[in-house]
């Protein structure tokens, strides 16, 4: 059964990924103009390399919560698969765990990160923008990847467990299980 909280996350990932996509966009679009008038003019754009290097670490953040979701992640099942349909959802269960536990110490991580370039104040290159807001907002990303794994992991226990197996990137929001 799919709760709200489950909806609510997954809709999250979903628009987190064209947040992504729109500053990748945004960036594309930039470096082709800095390109053009660099080309015809001698007349670059500054700082489009300053604002490249937080747009890309951005937009790589907002893309991981619907990776996830999705389940576009590298998984390497042959191992599992020598065990049977059980030994397989419980190498999946394993699996996720895992990355749950990665995903959360990365947040962490990153936190900390991001703490560290506002204490020493760090700016970028050519625009001087302040560069740790840009990492606060990628590792609070980060966090949320940490609750959308929860869900997955859950999910891939319940395979081990009951053998109920859901598909991957199911829309939870076509789910007969969802409650109205």
């Amino acid at each position: 059964m799919w709760s709200r909280l489950e909806i609510l996350t997954f809709s999250g990932a979903r628009f987190l990924a064209l947040v992504g996509l729109a500053g990748l966009l945004i960036l594309a679009f930039a470096t082709v103009t800095d390109a053009l008038l660099r080309w015809l003019f001698n007349a670059p754009i500054t700082g489009v390399r300053d604002a490249a290097a937080l747009f890309v670490a951005a937009a790589i953040a907002c893309s991981m919560p619907i990776c996830i979701v999705e389940r576009q992640h590298i998984t390497i099942r042959f191992f599992g698969m020598q065990f049977g349909r059980r030994g397989e959802a419980a190498f999946e269960a394993f699996g996720n765990l895992v990355t749950l536990v990665i995903f959360a110490i990365m947040a962490w991580q990153l936190w900390l990160y991001a703490n560290h370039l506002s204490a020493e104040n760090e700016t970028t290159m050519v625009l001087g923008w302040p560069v740790a807001p840009w990492w606060w907002g990628v590792s609070i990303v980060a966090a949320f990847c940490v609750p959308v794994q929860v869900f997955v992991f859950l999910q891939s226990l319940r395979w081990a467990l009951f053998g109920r197996r859901l598909p991957a990137a199911e829309d939870p929001k076509k789910s007969e299980d969802v409650k109205r």
